[in-house]
């Protein structure tokens, strides 16, 4: 049992790794997508954790009911091959571009709190993640497994601290006046969120096969994953609709909000977003370098050194704009694959038990 619980928990928690990142851990993108709404955020941020566990729970029982190994054979089934080799393509774009955006937002974490110039952050990241690529898949089970369930903590912590602490007076803010206003759809929103999300997380979750050792294990480590995503979102989301009007031009908001509260509370929330892009950028990373290997028929490790040289090379463009540009461009492409892929599981659910019934 006590296995079992163990292993659940490591599904999840590279579930959950995957999708953390700079823009969910910084605040910029819950900023962007759901406390722009007020109060209504709160709504979106609760469905998206329904989302993020219906899709991981969608795609990991898949996995290991029909014994899929990657991304390929998962994919193909479902859309056939000429969407599907479409889908890999973009898949593998946005796993890129993600990879980038990790790089910029360490550089501009480091630039914000430490005055370190963004180029020699964009490097640190870029270096660690090549150490972690160098051990394959293993790696990146292994990061996250240890990194995820402090993510968890910490960020829990850091939420219920600063919503405890926070004068009441904040809501009088003038700003609440402002979120009544805003007339945008928060339902919409959540799920473009979900979808640009969950691209390379199905990617990662596709590898996870040889972990995998129960049809039970395998739902509830996605359920799990996703209500982790939810309430992590949720805290945040709380946090940054206290302090909106003072964070909003900031790059990293979260950290001009835990500034306010001791050296202490900002210097743990500093080691949760640096585990939060470091998550995201190794699961990214090595799942675009996984399929250029097997697209070009190289090595995985011969296009390493090249991969990791393009990369600092883009970063250069800036993290907020990444995440705000061209992060949602790619919303829609997930948002057909989410879709797809849980009408093809409600299918596939609805024959099966249509087959015992006839046995």
């Amino acid at each position: 049992m006590r296995k079992k619980v163990s292993n659940i928990i490591k599904i999840a928690s590279v579930y959950t790794g995957t999708v953390l990142g700079a823009g969910f851990a910084s605040g910029q993108e819950i900023m962007q997508f759901f406390t722009s709404y007020g109060i209504e955020g709160i709504y979106g941020v609760i469905l998206s954790g329904i989302l993020f566990a219906l899709i991981g729970w969608a795609v990991l029982e898949i996995v290991y009911v029909q014994k899929i190994k990657d991304y390929r054979g998962f994919i193909y089934p479902i859309m056939g091959e000429f969407l599907g080799n479409i889908m890999e393509w973009v898949v593998s774009l946005f796993m890129f571009i993600t990879f980038c955006a990790m790089l910029a937002g360490t550089g501009a974490l480091l630039r914000q709190q430490f005055q370190i110039p963004v180029q020699i952050g964009i490097l640190i990241m870029a270096g660690l993640c090549f150490l972690v690529f160098l051990y394959d898949v293993e790696g990146v089970i292994a990061i996250n497994t240890i990194l995820a369930p402090l993510l968890l903590i910490g960020g829990i912590l850091l939420g219920v601290y600063i919503i405890a602490f926070k004068e009441t007076a904040v809501f009088s803010s003038p700003v609440t006046a402002v979120f009544r206003a805003v007339t945008r759809n928060w339902m919409t929103s959540s799920i473009v969120y979900v979808s640009y999300n969950t691209i390379t997380a199905v990617v990662i979750l596709c590898s996870l096969l040889s972990i995998i050792r129960s049809k039970s294990e395998a739902r509830l480590g996605g359920i799990l994953g996703g209500v982790t995503l939810g309430v992590l979102g949720l805290c945040i989301v709380m946090v940054t609709l206290l302090h909106y009007d003072n964070v909003e031009g900031l790059e990293i908001p979260m950290l001009g909000i835990v500034f306010n509260y001791g050296s202490a509370i900002e210097y743990i929330y500093i080691f949760v977003l640096m585990a939060s892009i470091f998550t995201t950028a190794v699961a990214s990373g090595y799942g675009f370098m996984n399929r250029a290997a097997v697209e070009f028929n190289v090595s995985y490790k011969s296009i390493l050194p090249v991969f990791i040289l393009s990369s600092i090379i883009i970063a250069q463009i800036g993290f907020s704009k990444m995440v705000g540009q061209i992060y949602p461009l790619f919303g829609y492409v997930g948002l057909f694959e989410v879709f797809v892929i849980l009408l093809y599981f409600i299918n596939w659910k609805l024959n099966r038990v249509h087959k015992r019934f006839r046995q």
